[in-house]
């Protein structure tokens, strides 16, 4: 079993990588939230904007927070890893209920306003990556 000592170091523009992409993972999240305020009405649950917290979950939950999750082993390399394991799950686990409200709530408007289910390529491929996400995140974590 390999020891922390013998680790190889992080490279030296790690910390301006991970800020980079911090940085463009809350710009993702703060204009999907502007262009769903601005331009699409904002969000509610229960209303006609429904179906406006489907993109913002899913940015949140399948870009940003998967995103950080997959970013704990490089960040937090010297921590212990009983720690980074728990805030890598934790991660993961926040990504997967936050994209399950974005699914619940698309499929919930549909079902309140009598529209079909799963009839574009988009709906079909956005199942596919959501079930996926979810066999990957289990296998990986046996």
């Amino acid at each position: 079993m390999e020891s922390r000592a013998s680790a190889a170091p992080a490279p030296r523009a790690l910390p301006y990588y991970v800020a980079f992409s911090q940085l463009l993972g809350l710009t993702v999240v703060a204009t999907t939230g502007a262009w769903l305020g601005l331009y699409r009405g904002g969000i509610a649950w229960e209303s006609a904007l429904q179906f406006n917290v489907h993109p913002l979950c899913m940015v949140i939950g399948l870009v940003f927070l998967q995103g950080d999750a997959l970013l704990v082993y490089r960040v937090f390399r010297n921590e212990a890893k009983r720690t980074t394991k728990v805030l890598h799950g934790l991660l993961h686990v926040f990504a997967f209920i936050i994209a399950l409200v974005g699914l619940v709530a698309v499929f919930d408007y549909h079902r309140k306003n009598g529209y079909a289910d799963l009839y574009s390529l988009h709906s079909w491929c956005g199942i596919l990556v959501f079930v996926l996400y979810f066999v990957q995140d289990q296998v990986q974590h046996v």
